[in-house]
């Protein structure tokens, strides 16, 4: 039988691909034992037949050439510190490409851990197991800034200018929404890293900041956590929202993937402009509902106004249903069909001071979106942390732990398998076997992520990587909210199945098969650390904290409206 079965192409290519699982082994005995160059002679035979013959991109094959041979003439890397530079992504097309010869889960876990189980980091768990000198640590970190090529993070020069002064009127005005009782900053709060300290945030009739924020009506509909703001101007983003409904299709021709699909107005400045017309339109974030009224405490222009966002209770499609609350928007702004009271009168000289070289009738909400962007890109930038001062050259710029948390990070952790970049995230999408229901249509169903934007059934339950800059302030963590310390966080994100055989109170698996099976491949074994590692970690990710303006650049004494405004 299996004389038969070595005739077939399907076990020529799983037979190359488990000799993988081999070489993983010799791997570890070799670098235990000092011999790394051998085992990455191995390692580069074994692991480039697999790539090469599961026909993945030979670009792919090529770039692993060069690096085989660069590491076997310089020797200034261990293999095992290499094997996390492969993105997650790769490993997903080494799965999914022997998948379709049905090879079984079971052997693709064998497999997996073969890769990157054993051997992965034991070059560099060496430098904290026996406690190395602070020489050793910064010797061993750059290594891994060479590797990586890290450099500080940049960011734009600061000027306060037109364009800037309306966009930073528009993120802290409540009169953008609905019942004029949420502005963009009431989810986007500095004291809480431009997230807002809760699980799922409340937007429209809500009351209170931060945690303290109450829903005063209706249900808790609202589905993911607040996402913060820092540095969303860097060339690295790509995408927007946990799922990535607005993203860059192509930034060289600004055609971007919105809600409005093929009907998104030409003009946005980039996609940061685009998804800044969004929450707008979202009824418990902004928007409210039809024939709500605002407070009749707000001030005199304002109190017990109909929400004239909505102009009906429903819309022949959700592309109509924006498109007139984008209209109604900046017909409430700039008072286009009534006269202007003193307050959109200040409105209509910020856009023409912004936007000088447009008529009255000619300015629209991508201007709005412009504006709001504008502002968010200058104001939130957080450069010149202590991570960026050390890689800029300063030794002292961050402790001993954090350069342990550094080394687990890059090394055994695999962290930057995917946050990687300036702002430590690929802006990809994977699964992390965090799992939610969400509010629809009158049921609870499961958050679908990044598939119930595309459709792709193998795309369910993934979702964005998380940038991580200021990520020790903008907790609750995950999608859902769903675990508030960054050490739980951490575990937690390190082994998905850690609850996969338990079951719900209807007696349902915690976790289903599909669900078990969209989690990314660099996760499905669970990557077991320490309680120093994790806490080690948690001081490396202290590091990137860092807030370039400050909150007298930020937050105004006063808008156009008059409302009070958050912060």
């Amino acid at each position: 039988m299996r004389t038969q079965l070595e005739t077939t192409a399907v076990m020529k290519r799983f037979l190359r691909s488990a000799l993988l699982v081999a070489a993983g082994s010799a791997i570890t005995l070799l670098v235990q034992r000092g011999l790394p160059t051998l085992g990455l002679a191995l390692y580069g035979t074994a692991f480039r037949t697999a790539y090469v013959d599961c026909q993945l991109a030979e670009a792919h094959a090529a770039a692993l050439d060069n690096l085989l041979l660069e590491m076997a003439l310089s020797q200034r890397l261990r293999k095992t510190e290499e094997i996390d530079r492969l993105s997650c992504l790769d490993y997903q097309r080494l799965r999914d490409r022997l998948q379709q010869f049905k090879v079984s889960r079971v052997d693709l876990d064998l497999i997996e851990t073969g890769i990157v189980g054993p051997f992965v980091g034991a070059n560099l768990a060496s430098h904290y197991r026996t406690g190395a000198s602070q020489a050793a640590l910064d010797q061993k970190l750059q290594k891994v800034v060479d590797l990586y090529g890290l450099r500080p993070l940049n960011i734009r020069r600061y000027e306060a200018d037109p364009e800037w002064k309306l966009g930073q009127a528009l993120f802290f005005d409540p009169v953008l929404s609905g019942n004029r009782d949420v502005s963009c900053a009431t989810c986007h709060l500095l004291q809480y890293g431009l997230s807002d300290g809760l699980p799922r945030s409340i937007g429209a009739n809500g009351e209170g900041l931060g945690v303290d924020r109450k829903l005063l009506k209706g249900t808790q509909v609202h589905p993911r956590h607040s996402l913060d703001l820092w540095n969303r101007d860097n060339n690295a983003v790509s995408a927007f929202f946990w799922d990535g409904h607005v993203e860059v299709l192509h930034a060289r021709e600004r055609r971007f993937r919105s809600p409005l699909g093929n009907a998104l107005p030409t003009g946005f400045q980039n996609a940061m402009a685009v998804q800044a017309v969004f929450p707008i339109t979202i009824p418990d974030e902004m928007l409210g509902y039809f024939g709500e009224h605002s407070s009749s405490t707000l001030p005199t222009p304002h109190a017990n106004k109909l929400n004239d966002l909505i102009v009906r209770s429903s819309y022949s499609s959700n592309i109509a249903r924006i498109q007139s609350v984008h209209k109604q928007l900046l017909k409430r702004l700039l008072a286009r069909e009534s006269i202007p009271e003193p307050w959109q009168q200040e409105y209509c000289a910020m856009f023409h001071g912004a936007y000088p070289q447009k008529r009255f009738r000619e300015l629209s909400i991508v201007d709005l979106g412009n504006a709001l962007a504008h502002f968010e890109e200058l104001a939130f930038a957080s450069a010149d942390s202590a991570w960026d001062r050390y890689i800029g050259g300063d030794p002292n710029g961050i402790s001993e732990q954090a350069k342990v948390g550094a080394i687990v990070f890059y090394g055994k952790g695999r962290c930057a398998a995917c946050h990687s970049g300036p702002l430590f995230s690929d802006f990809q999408y994977h699964g992390a076997g965090i799992f939610s229901k969400i509010y629809v249509d009158g049921k609870y169903v499961n958050d679908l992520g990044r598939g119930g934007v595309t459709g792709n059934p193998s795309e369910n339950y993934r979702f964005r990587t998380s940038p991580l800059r200021n990520v020790t302030k903008f907790g609750p963590y995950f999608h859902d909210g769903s675990t508030t310390a960054l050490s739980d966080a951490l575990v937690r994100h390190l082994e998905p199945f850690a609850k996969s055989g338990s079951y719900n109170p209807d007696g349902s698996f915690t976790i289903e098969k599909d669900q078990a099976d969209s989690v990314s491949p660099i996760l499905a074994n669970g990557i077991k650390l320490t309680k120093n590692d994790i806490q080690s970690l948690v001081a490396f990710l202290g590091t990137l904290d860092a807030q370039s303006r400050s909150r007298e650049q930020i937050i105004p004494l006063r808008v156009p409206s008059g409302i009070p405004i958050s912060h």
